[in-house]
């Protein structure tokens, strides 16, 4: 191939494309947690007035340059993340293919599909607290793919052929999902309790879901919790003490409030399932509850990892992962017990290994075994 084209080309009609791409990208990370079609309506249009915006001020990068960052329509500005989006895909797509594209087109051509799913993810997962199974699923199909055209994608030297690579990619996978699930339920039992105290009553309510796309969230204080955080298992609960509640427009007997995964229960035996309840809340005093130590999106993360690097490389996400994770804490003043989305940290740190982390891996190896 650089016999036949300059050696910048297929970077540059990749990072073009990635730009191209990015703005769709964009339209999918606004629209999906909205419960928006990404088809209909079909033409971009301004969040805030809903005018469609033409083709001339939808270009890729340079239209948000030109427009200094507000929409022409009505002058709202614009999220700087439509522009970073827009950059960052580009530029991704032309490092995949400066890396790759010489020894695999179609490796790089999947690594490049495997990253336009890992930036809608951080992004939703930065913005929401959401990830969906389905994007995560469909990047670790392009991860296998890409390590079966490509086998010296992945670390392990043993592998030379597709099958060996499919293997390895598929294992690779489903180590990185073990390894976070075995993370939450360590973490829950060393740290996911939650135990609070108000000295004088603070209110409390359920938040039923905007889209599909959404869950159930137990709201204290202002602050919200993802309900899967709190009642992974049928046999989790959250007590809530020292207060009142009210359901449907009925205040109930005063006692404890005991929520369940699917159900209320008062301290004088009523039950109500959820499905059946429109609307729930009170007061409290004290809660305490169990909750997970990370979110289970993260596992569908890191197993896009494993698919693109092998266990070796879930591994290597999970560590610098965590210290990129430490330093957004540090850097964003979040308060123990806030929720903190870890995907893009763990993502960050995936690109990180595709653009020459894997090498740091080949040097610890080497220096722990006296290489």
């Amino acid at each position: 191939m650089p016999e036949l084209f300059p050696a910048w080309l297929i970077p540059l009609v990749f990072g073009m494309a990635g730009a191209c791409i990015g703005s769709f990208l964009n339209v999918v990370i606004y629209r999906v947690p909205l419960g928006i079609s990404i088809n209909d309506p079909a033409r971009s249009f301004c969040p805030e007035c809903d005018e469609p915006i033409p083709w001339y001020l939808n270009i890729p990068v340079f239209s948000w340059l030109f427009l200094r960052g507000k929409s022409a329509c009505c002058r709202t500005p614009i999220s700087f993340r439509y522009w970073l989006v827009e950059l960052l895909t580009a530029l991704i797509f032309a490092a995949m293919a400066w890396k790759y594209a010489d020894m695999s087109l179609a490796a790089a051509v999947l690594l490049c599909v495997w990253s336009a799913l890992a930036i809608v993810i951080i992004f939703i997962d930065a913005e929401h607290l959401i990830v969906y199974r389905s994007q995560a699923l469909a990047a670790a199909a392009a991860g296998v793919g890409a390590s079966c055209f490509f086998p010296f994608l992945l670390p392990d030297k043993d592998i030379m052929t597709w099958t060996d690579a499919f293997q390895g990619a598929v294992l690779g996978g489903a180590a990185g999902y073990a390894i976070i699930r075995l993370v939450i339920e360590l973490g829950k039992l060393l740290f996911g309790s939650w135990k609070e105290h108000f000295d004088t009553p603070a209110a409390w309510s359920l938040k039923e879901p905007e889209s599909d796309h959404e869950e159930l969230q137990l709201v204290v204080n202002g602050q919200r919790h993802d309900w899967s955080m709190l009642f992974h298992r049928t046999a989790d609960r959250a007590v809530l003490s020292g207060g009142s509640v009210v359901i449907d427009g009925e205040e109930q007997s005063p006692g404890d409030v005991i929520l369940y995964r699917d159900r209320i229960e008062l301290e004088n035996g009523d039950v109500f399932p959820l499905e059946n309840v429109e609307s729930v809340e009170g007061a409290l005093t004290d809660i305490h509850a169990r909750r997970e130590a990370m979110g289970s999106g993260d596992a569908w993360i890191l197993m896009m990892a494993g698919c693109v690097g092998g266990w070796q490389g879930a591994v290597f996400c999970l560590f610098i992962g965590s210290l990129l994770g430490i330093a957004q804490a540090v850097v964003s003043r979040l308060g123990f017990g806030k929720n903190l989305p870890f995907g893009p940290a763990l993502l960050s740190a995936a690109f990180i290994w595709l653009l020459g982390g894997d090498r740091w891996w080949f040097l610890y190896i080497r220096f722990i075994s006296g290489e």
